[in-house]
């Protein structure tokens, strides 16, 4: 039960309550509680199922024989890797943590999404205009599968690692690289910038890590286009219910004008305008 202690404590103060109110729904003492998460006790069984019942977990996910909290998410993020073809994807083989992550996202934000793009999708099957949305919402699918497809080549590269942190030593950063080139015993001084191989570098490697690195910093340059045709396809999404929407209320508003004779049409505020004067999600035109 290595990871009981520190599981209990996150399942607490994610749900925020405290230790005291705990105890009370399971029938402990507070100091109880407090050993359990100092790791100085354990509960019994029945305890544990008494935990794992009100968090909504499984005993495995309490005791660390597993990273996925329900069954449910064990299953599904595990199924994803067949439906979705991960195998192709991911080259390597993930840990049990590693998969839980993955899984956990899979099934809590990709699976959401995909079901809110079907509703929406839904919402358009009918109408004059359905075809015109169709097209725009398809060239953002396509432009965001773009987009992270050359992400996603990016990051197979041998130099993505030097993205990863902020303050590589120059000397570590290359021997990093020698390694991924096959020299895997390289011996670096980082004082004298030196270094010893197990055997000798050919010129062609040589070529081949310097071209390396010009090109993963040119193909991270390269991400603005996508990038930029996901943000154009996004904002004539929007465009299209907005023109849309304002030249109707005004044909409405004005029909309701002429009948009733209360409705002054100078007096409309224009959507759009309100519409950019209330745009605050910090995006801009590239």
């Amino acid at each position: 039960m290595n990871l009981f202690r520190f599981r209990l404590k996150e399942l607490r103060e994610e749900k925020n309550i405290s230790r005291n109110d705990l105890a009370e729904i399971l029938g402990v003492s507070t100091q109880t509680i407090a050993n359990y998460e100092n790791g100085h006790r354990e509960p019994n069984f029945d305890t544990l199922l008494k935990i794992a019942d009100f968090f909504g977990v499984t005993v495995d996910y309490l005791i660390g024989h597993s990273d996925f909290r329900t069954r449910e998410e064990e299953f599904k993020g595990k199924n994803f890797y067949e439906k979705y073809k991960l195998d192709e994807v991911i080259e390597v083989s993930l840990d049990s943590e590693s998969k839980a992550i993955l899984g956990n996202i899979l099934v809590n934000n990709v699976e959401p999404l995909i079901r809110n793009i079907s509703g929406i999708l839904y919402q358009h099957t009918f109408g004059d205009e359905k075809k015109d949305f169709f097209t725009l919402f398809k060239k953002l699918l396509d432009s965001l599968n773009l987009y992270f497809g050359s992400l996603l080549e990016y990051t197979k590269k041998p130099a993505y690692f030097l993205a990863l942190k902020s303050d590589y030593d120059p000397s570590y950063a290359l021997k990093l690289l020698f390694e991924r080139y096959g020299f895997n015993n390289v011996v670096s001084n980082y004082k004298r910038n030196s270094f010893m191989f197990e055997k000798k570098m050919d010129d062609e490697t040589i070529t081949k890590i310097i071209s390396e690195l010009q090109e993963t910093s040119l193909f991270l340059i390269s991400l603005l286009k996508p990038q930029g045709e996901v943000l154009t396809s996004m904002r004539n999404i929007e465009a299209f219910y907005l023109n849309n929407f304002e030249e109707n209320l005004v044909r409405i508003l004005k029909l309701i004008g002429a009948v009733q004779g209360i409705v002054d049409i100078s007096e409309i505020s224009n959507i759009k305008n309100i519409n950019k004067e209330g745009d605050t999600d910090g995006s801009q035109d590239s």
